[in-house]
């Protein structure tokens, strides 16, 4: 029950602090990449487009719909990986703003001041793309066991709501080590904890997944709202803010 409310206070308190204009700033390196990606999309789009082929000739029309099929296939195929490579991006590449963004929420609510410099800029980087490999390989691993078992005793129904708790899972994982990192947490005991509270993870991975997939504006918005209630609701999981508050109370500068 505690996870439920620290999430629900994590959640006002971010929409408190961005909607007196804090933080904005930190949508911008989402935004900028989002209009990258979907430059290419449209552009791919295009292509995909022009390579359509047809004929007057009914049997030439109908071996090229087989054709057509094909290359459709390929590039969902292709679609598909690039929005996985696009999510890999938003996670490592835009791990240094997430940092900051953590420090100085955790410094408005918590007064605690923490180190940077360029060491620290590499470091994030590097931990953040072991973090994300080792998700996946997790992900993907845990995956394919529910499938297994799904194939053998017939899991059908329910296969949506596994999958996704398990994306959701490593997911929030992946949020909550920007809090952990910053608190000098080695990424097995990252890891570790992450085990500790799976419905912490599953609760801000929903939130994560949830936003991403609104149209557009979802993809440069769910990264920051996420790593923003995350970073609350570590705060409370760890005693570094007290439980009966029932409003934030800000200590940091502004």
């Amino acid at each position: 029950m505690n996870t439920f409310q620290y999430h629900i206070k994590g959640i006002v308190a971010t929409f408190e602090q961005l909607s007196k204009g804090r933080f904005l700033v930190f949508f911008i390196p989402g935004a900028v990449i989002t209009l990258i990606y979907f430059l290419f999309h449209y552009y791919t789009t295009s292509v995909k487009e022009s390579m359509i082929l047809s004929s007057d000739y009914s049997w030439i029309d109908w071996t090229f719909g087989y054709i057509n099929s094909g290359m459709q296939a390929v590039f969902s195929v292709f679609d598909l990986i690039m929005e996985q490579v696009y999510i890999f991006i938003i996670l490592t590449f835009l791990s240094p703003f997430n940092t900051v963004l953590g420090e100085r929420l955790d410094t408005r609510y918590t007064g605690v001041k923490f180190k940077s410099g360029a060491i620290r800029f590499i470091n994030d980087i590097i931990r953040m793309i072991f973090v994300v490999i080792l998700a996946l390989v997790l992900e993907i691993t845990c995956i394919f066991c529910y499938w297994v078992l799904s194939w053998f005793i017939d899991l059908g129904p329910i296969n949506d709501v596994v999958y996704f708790i398990i994306i959701a899972f490593f997911y929030g994982f992946a949020f909550y080590d920007f809090a952990l990192e910053r608190y000098e947490i080695n990424v097995m005991r990252s890891l570790g904890f992450a085990m500790s509270n799976p419905l912490a993870m599953i609760l801000t991975g929903s939130i994560f997944v949830g936003i991403y997939n609104i149209p557009i504006v979802g993809i440069p918005i769910a990264p920051v709202v996420s790593l923003m209630v995350s970073t609350i609701v570590y705060l409370y999981l760890t005693k570094k803010l007290p439980l009966d508050n029932t409003k934030l109370k800000e200590v940091g500068n502004e």
